[in-house]
């Protein structure tokens, strides 16, 4: 059985673990995950300027989708 396993971490630790099986998706909070959520900080992504929240909400939202549509990563 395939798994993978990804850490989203930040400079003080981690922010969320994902665990992806073939049958199931995982995702644990770390430490820094309601510091993150929290972030208003900007960053551009794809040339649009969003917070560092949203980009790890929209990272988070991109691992499940792919999981419901059975692409690999």
């Amino acid at each position: 059985m395939k798994v993978n396993f990804e850490s989203s971490i930040n400079l003080q630790g981690i922010v969320v673990d994902v665990v992806i099986y073939p049958e199931r998706i995982t995702f644990d909070k770390g430490s820094q995950f309601e510091a993150e959520m929290a972030n208003r900080q900007n960053v551009i992504v794809d040339d649009k300027v969003i917070t560092t929240a949203e980009n790890r909400r929209q990272w988070m939202h991109r691992k499940l989708d792919n999981w419901i549509d059975g692409v690999e990563e």
